[in-house]
């Protein structure tokens, strides 16, 4: 009997020994992340991340906020951006927030969780949230500023942005501050200065390119005013990959029913564009990984597909 059991904790060791990629540790009762395929490390950059929309209908919900988790794991991702946070701090969900967050880092392994808002006082409302949490576990990491300055005409250009980015730098606990942006425009001719300003206050940007297929060239030239910008300032500034899951972008790249790329894929397909390409400001940029929007679309694209083995 004792060298039946030997011989199966042996053949458990080896096949544990032969994944590519340790899943987080799951408590006993909770999801079995085991059903998870592998992830080949060679496609899984240091950062993955999706924006998570409808966050009203899974909070407090436990069986949603396992099936988000469980589909983030399984799919790769090793960070979220949460939305609706105006109503959940507004209503003081707390707690409920609290225990969501550490679930998310303790027992599926997600280590960056963002809050993303829009305002100097959404900013304020969250670092009192973060504040009021004794247990580190439970507070955002990220501060993720969208405020889309090159669309809003009077209601809000880039001076107003600035504001806004500034209150998100002013906190009481430390954290990551970085913003989606779209284009150097509202005003117009003023890329090296905004460049600057934003190279000035962020640790990181995340910069978008939203095709039906993975296109480098789309955002080049914003890498490169972002690029030189970092190199006036003697750094090298972290760059996010945004890529959108929406129909009219490249849901159907995603889909399982149309190109059945995963979001490894697109990524990959982006860096090799950036690797072969030249142009100024390149060497004080660094890709960094991927972000998604927005969880709906991408889980509709791809409800449980694992990552697919390739030969690079």
């Amino acid at each position: 009997m004792k060298s039946t059991r030997l011989i199966i904790c042996m053949l458990i060791g080896l096949v544990m020994a032969s994944c590519h990629l340790t899943m987080p540790t799951v408590k006993p009762g909770n999801q079995n992340l085991s059903l998870c395929p592998p992830l080949q490390p060679m496609l899984t950059p240091a950062y993955r991340g999706v924006y998570v929309n409808n966050m009203l209908d899974i909070l407090g919900d436990t069986a949603r906020e396992d099936s988000l988790l469980r589909w983030c794991v399984c799919n790769g991702f090793n960070a979220i951006s949460l939305y609706d946070l105006n109503t959940v701090m507004a209503n003081e969900q707390y707690a409920v927030l609290g225990r969501f967050i550490r679930k998310t880092r303790l027992t599926y392994g997600i280590s960056q969780v963002a809050a993303v808002r829009g305002s100097r006082n959404n900013f304020i409302q969250t670092n009192e949230y973060n504040a009021s949490r004794a247990d580190t576990n439970e507070r955002f990491t990220v501060y993720n500023l969208e405020r889309e300055w090159w669309n809003e005409g009077e209601d809000c250009d880039f001076a107003c942005f600035v504001d806004h980015m500034k209150s998100m730098r002013s906190t009481t606990t430390p954290v990551m501050a970085e913003a989606y942006i779209g284009w150097f425009r509202n005003p117009v001719d003023q890329e090296a200065q905004q460049a600057d300003t934003l190279v000035h206050w962020l640790d990181r940007i995340m910069v978008h390119t939203y095709r039906s297929t993975p296109e480098f060239g789309y955002m080049q030239s914003r890498l490169a005013h972002l690029g030189q910008a970092a190199r006036r300032q003697n750094k090298v500034m972290d760059v996010i990959v945004l890529f959108s899951a929406e129909p009219d972008y490249m849901y159907s790249y995603y889909s399982e029913a149309g190109g059945n790329y995963t979001f490894g894929d697109a990524y990959t397909d982006i860096l090799n564009q950036y690797n072969a390409a030249d142009f100024e400001g390149k060497d004080n940029i660094r890709l960094v990984g991927y972000q998604v929007f927005a969880y709906t679309w991408a889980k509709a694209a791809r409800p449980t597909v694992p990552p697919r083995l390739r030969m690079q």
